[in-house]
């Protein structure tokens, strides 16, 4: 079939008649043909774009946006106060398979001999390897160094030795044998008397077995107490005998101390009672 296309042709390209048939033919399958889809087109268009993007932009793929170092790598700002302790401690994770916490304790003895007192100061070690996994051996080991010193401002006890049984003072009151582990003295109520607030926590604090959480808890309640004070790490209380210290960087209590708070007795005002010193390490051994 003819129709005005084929007429155009004709007059602009005239043909030899052998020719005719062959080109109608052509013509017909080019008519005939439906074009192709334009949203194939885009299709083919999108795809050829996103492949030159992985080729050239891989690294916006590969390197996201935005990247969340972990938690124990992040730098943190000093705590200022309890509260942000609280939050240090929270943010906190394991790095090993064992915490390693270690106290050394300097705790005072006095003697009276004939109305004269005499005191002298004695050293203890407490060591506690605590494994993060549940249904694990807690290890602690406790003793004597044998270290003495003289108390300021009394006369030395003479011949003065710990006895060789005694490995120190309670510090917490939960014995656990494996993890999991919770510390008991987490069930007494802090006392309502300032002067023996920070005391009435020092098991609960000092305890390795005081989970952050907890103990986060905790730092937030004695932060809500009036005359409770924190200045560069030291929490004290107002008449109190006891306080802590904390690391700023960390959240962790590195230090607790009780001291003789009245002039007029057996001890001079001032005199350290018991003095606790506590660091702590992640490692993946043990004590067998």
């Amino acid at each position: 079939m003819r129709d005005v296309l084929d007429d155009d042709l004709a007059e602009l390209y005239p043909v030899r008649g052998g020719d005719d048939v062959r080109l109608a033919r052509l013509r017909e399958q080019l008519f005939a043909e439906k074009p192709p889809s334009r949203s194939r087109r885009w299709i083919g268009i999108a795809a050829a774009v996103v492949a030159v993007v992985l080729i050239t932009g891989l690294v916006v793929f590969v390197r996201p946006e935005r990247f969340t170092p972990d938690v124990a790598e992040m730098p943190t700002a000093p705590a200022t106060s309890l509260a942000e302790a609280a939050m240090l401690l929270e943010r906190s994770q394991p790095r090993g398979k064992y915490r390693h916490i270690r106290y050394e304790t300097w705790l005072t003895f006095t003697a009276n001999d004939k109305g004269a007192t005499t005191a002298m100061q004695a050293e203890f070690v407490a060591e506690v390897w605590l494994p993060t996994a549940d249904g694990q051996q807690v290890k602690i080991q406790r003793r004597a160094t044998g270290r003495t010193r003289a108390v300021t401002g009394v006369p030395e006890t003479p011949g003065f030795t710990p006895s060789r049984v005694y490995t120190g003072p309670q510090m917490w009151d939960t014995v656990c044998p494996t993890t999991p582990c919770y510390e008991t003295s987490l069930l007494n109520p802090l006392s309502q008397e300032l002067r023996e607030t920070l005391g009435s926590a020092s098991s609960a604090l000092l305890s390795p077995f005081t989970a952050k959480d907890k103990k986060a808890v905790l730092y937030r309640q004695l932060a809500a107490v009036d005359g409770v004070r924190y200045n560069d790490g030291t929490v004290s209380a107002e008449g109190g005998k006891a306080s802590f210290t904390l690391d700023p960087a960390t959240g962790e209590v590195t230090g607790y101390e009780e001291r003789q708070v009245f002039a007029g007795g057996a001890l001079p005002a001032g005199t350290s009672l018991l003095s606790i010193s506590v660091t702590y390490e992640w490692t993946d051994q043990r004590p067998s």
